[in-house]
């Protein structure tokens, strides 16, 4: 791995960190004070930030919905408002294949049993081979994306809620002091 590759996915993680504690809600506290005669307002004050890059296509709008899984309505293991992301964001058909793996393994890190070692392991065992998957689809290249900064972004949009990124942290808690080894070999579903 490239230090400008590990950079990328910590700050990436910490945007995901960043976004999951502030929750996604858009609090208008100011304008709920404010003189309801006004006709003028700006979009600042309608929506809160994160809903401002949501809108402008800087973040994906995602589901923030109370529940662990999410809403997931063709049933492939990866949420809806991921999928949709993926899909409009890669058109290469290996590499969206590729990323919509890494998401599947993601979602089920989310939604593991933390304290099922077995299970864990497991899950552990998918993420290393959407890895794997991952660089096989994106080679390294002047001007290609990196396959690390994009498994940064979906590892950060999957734990976008506080209870999402605490089911996370919960898995790689319990992966602590455990090592694995990188599939070799095509490991792309």
């Amino acid at each position: 791995m490239r230090w400008n590759e590990l950079g990328q996915l910590l700050g990436t993680a910490a945007l995901g960190v960043a976004l999951a504690a502030c929750g996604g809600h858009d609090h208008n506290d100011a304008s709920a004070n404010s003189d309801t005669t006004s006709t003028t307002t700006t979009a600042t004050a309608t929506v809160g930030p994160i809903a401002q890059l949501e809108k402008s296509g800087a973040l994906p709008k995602l589901d923030r919905s109370a529940s662990l899984a999410g809403p997931d309505a063709d049933g492939n293991g990866v949420r809806d408002d991921i999928d949709a992301y993926i899909n409009g964001k890669f058109s290469d058909l290996k590499q969206r294949k590729a990323v919509l793996q890494d998401a599947r393994a993601m979602q089920k890190a989310v939604l593991v049993d933390a304290t099922n070692k077995e299970a864990t392991k497991a899950v552990s065992l998918e993420i290393f081979a959407s890895v794997n998957c991952m660089f096989s689809a994106f080679p390294d290249g002047e001007g290609q994306v990196s396959p690390i900064a994009i498994g940064g972004k979906i590892e950060a949009i999957t734990a976008n809620t506080k209870t999402r990124l605490k089911a996370y942290l919960a898995y790689n808690k319990s992966r602590d002091g455990t090592a694995s080894t990188m599939p070799q070999g095509d490991t792309c579903e």
